[in-house]
């Protein structure tokens, strides 16, 4: 019978990432730039609570901001966030389904002309739930949102999202009123099984509800993980 070996690909290419990942990490951490992984699926609103966070830090004296828009195509969310007076760079993907670390170098190394560095440097990953969450960009934190008419049981659906994650971010909750099946306690109690120090935070950009709180912590994840 004709021996059959099984090739460890996976856990290579992503013990390379990760090596990659640590170095940039670091990098960024010297030179005093925060970086926020933001995952989430399609629709649950990232630009819209990348913007909010944006004018909020803004409020508090915050100028030096960067954005790395992923998609599988287009630049209409890039567009978005250099409308609003931030620097971004549009990362297309072309069909891969998460953002690996020789992605993020590129569109890290695209930002000419930023002075080499942000005080905070987001990147809105490929709107997936499962993928992205395996694959170290090099961020000092890592976000997952879930909107309120996704509905709370994609806690019980994507595991390894939840739990690969510092911060949940519950978005859209002015829709609260409207769907009833929303289950907010027992979307937390599922997430804080799978992850017990998972910070979550509800809220709203159209409002502006948890926007501050959220803030408050990415400023407190800032001042511990990266200089100045």
């Amino acid at each position: 019978m004709e021996e059959r070996r099984v090739i460890e690909v996976k856990k290579n290419i992503l013990a390379a990432n990760d090596e990659a990942a640590d170095a940039f990490r670091a990098a960024r951490a010297e030179e005093g730039t925060f970086f926020v992984d933001v995952m989430a699926s399609p629709g649950a609103g990232k630009t819209t609570i990348l913007l909010a966070i944006i004018a909020e830090l803004r409020r508090r004296g915050v100028a030096d901001l960067g954005v790395i828009e992923a998609d599988l195509e287009s630049d209409v969310d890039a567009l978005k966030i250099k409308e609003a007076g931030v620097a971004s760079v549009e990362l297309n993907t072309r069909g891969v389904c998460h953002v690996e670390m020789g992605m993020v170098e590129r569109a890290f190394a695209a930002f000419a002309g930023a002075a080499g560095r942000f005080d905070y440097l987001f990147l809105e990953n490929i709107g997936n739930l499962v993928c992205p969450a395996d694959f170290d960009t090099g961020a000092h934190t890592r976000v997952m949102l879930l909107s309120v008419p996704e509905g709370w049981d994609k806690v019980m659906k994507y595991p390894p999202m939840f739990a690969a994650v510092d911060a949940l971010i519950v978005t859209k909750c002015d829709y609260l009123p409207l769907n009833d099946d929303f289950d907010m306690d027992r979307l937390k109690t599922e997430a804080r099984r799978l992850n017990p120090d998972l910070n979550i935070f509800v809220t709203s950009a159209r409002t502006g509800e948890g926007v501050p709180d959220l803030v408050d912590w990415l400023q407190s994840q800032r001042a511990a993980k990266v200089q100045g």
